[in-house]
């Protein structure tokens, strides 16, 4: 049995990212940069569909599961702490969350430092 095309294309990816990482003395323009990248070695839940909003002068974006329960939701900090990362870059991955629990999830998108 050989290597899936999913695995081919994840090594194609970590390649990829190890490779720009690899430099020394990079700045942090370059690792946000990386970092926002990540979203792309993972799938898109099926259906789960995206709402950007305007979360009392917040960024988000709602993940919405088909099915959810209206009356519970997650709220979801994107990883990174506030130096990389965005509600962009941890959306999939929230979804994914939200649609394993049967709630809605919303990514917040805090100002990075």
């Amino acid at each position: 049995m050989g290597i899936s095309p999913q695995a081919q294309q994840s090594a194609q990816f970590l390649g990829s990212v190890s490779a720009k990482s690899s430099a020394p003395g990079l700045d942090l323009a370059i690792v946000r940069d990386l970092v926002e990248t990540h979203h792309l070695a993972s799938t898109e839940p099926e259906g789960v569909t995206y709402a950007e909003v305007n979360a009392d002068g917040v960024p988000g974006i709602w993940c919405i599961p088909e099915g959810a329960d209206p009356d519970r939701a997650l709220l979801h900090f994107h990883f990174g702490g506030s130096v990389t990362a965005s509600m962009h870059s941890d959306r999939k991955a929230a979804g994914h969350i939200a649609k394993a629990a049967g709630v809605r999830s919303l990514v917040v998108d805090f100002r990075l430092v």
